[in-house]
């Protein structure tokens, strides 16, 4: 019987226009009902199981339904997705930092195609391992590298915290979010995107996602050549005033134009009028 609720809940998730999907999750009442009508239909456990809609419908995941119900529906991060479409095109390198389970990177491969390049810098075993499974799973994953390290100002080894779950933390010296808990540390491997690129020879990106907790005012520093010289978008998420302000001071200093991630990507008028979580996209100079 579950399984053929769920199955109407992604009929549903895939007829339903994305502006309707919003607005019931942006409905506390609504929300909590679909929530709650999803939570005890859903399977316990990691579950394989197809995205029903949005930029990667049809990419089959291992999902946490309790947990992950917007990566099934294809509501994870609109903004975002609409970025991609709209700026990601084929034959690009794209770099996802802080890839998680993998599912923005497998969407930045979907866009740059077989001819383009995704490399995936994950810090975390628990996400490697899953973001591992997730790119074996799908077609779009044979043209994906995964950067086994955290992104940060240099190269080396780092301590990285561990959140609440196996599946979250930050590299020591990061900001934002701290209201949570971080009771474990464990050692990991970092780079510097500068040193990535000048040292080891990687191709440059086109587009960049950035999204690591807080590591920002790490990774931004260790970029400085690559933001200079190749130029790349940015697709970032930042938490935090300070974070907002190393990246207004970096990217402004090599003239980027910030801009919102909505429907007109419409620019950031200063860096007080930013919001603590803010997602926005860094335009390079023409």
């Amino acid at each position: 019987m579950s399984n053929i609720f769920l199955s109407l809940a992604g009929s549903a998730s895939r007829l339903l226009p994305l502006p309707v999907k919003l607005a019931i999750y942006r409905s506390p009442r609504l929300a909590r009902i679909v929530r709650r009508g999803l939570n005890s239909l859903a399977p316990p456990g990691l579950i394989s199981a197809d995205v029903v809609s949005g930029n990667l419908a049809g990419a089959r995941l291992w999902i946490d339904f309790k947990t992950e119900k917007d990566y099934w529906l294809g509501i994870y991060e609109p903004g975002l997705q609409s970025a991609i479409a709209r700026l990601v095109e084929p034959g690009m390198v794209a770099y996802d930092v802080g890839a998680s389970v993998g599912y923005i990177t497998l969407m930045l491969a979907r866009a740059v195609g077989e001819d383009g390049r995704v490399y995936a810098f994950e810090a975390l075993p628990a996400n490697l391992e899953r973001l591992r499974a997730n790119l074996e799973n799908n077609p779009e994953g044979s043209w994906v590298t995964v950067v086994p390290a955290a992104v940060t100002d240099a190269s080396g080894i780092t301590h990285f915290l561990i959140g609440p779950s196996s599946a979250t933390g930050k590299a020591v010296g990061s900001i934002g979010r701290r209201e949570l808990e971080y009771p474990s540390s464990i050692q990991v491997d970092c780079v510097s995107l500068d040193e990535f690129i000048t040292t080891s020879r990687n191709p440059a990106p086109q587009v960049l996602k950035l999204d690591i907790e807080g590591g920002e005012v790490l990774a931004l520093p260790g970029m400085r050549r690559l933001l200079a010289s190749a130029k790349p978008i940015l697709l970032m998420e930042l938490h935090g005033p300070e974070a907002a302000q190393v990246a207004w001071k970096e990217l402004t200093a090599v003239k980027y134009r910030l801009c919102r991630m909505d429907a007109d990507f419409s620019e950031a008028p200063s860096l007080e009028a930013l919001e603590w979580k803010e997602y926005l996209i860094g335009f390079p100079p023409s």
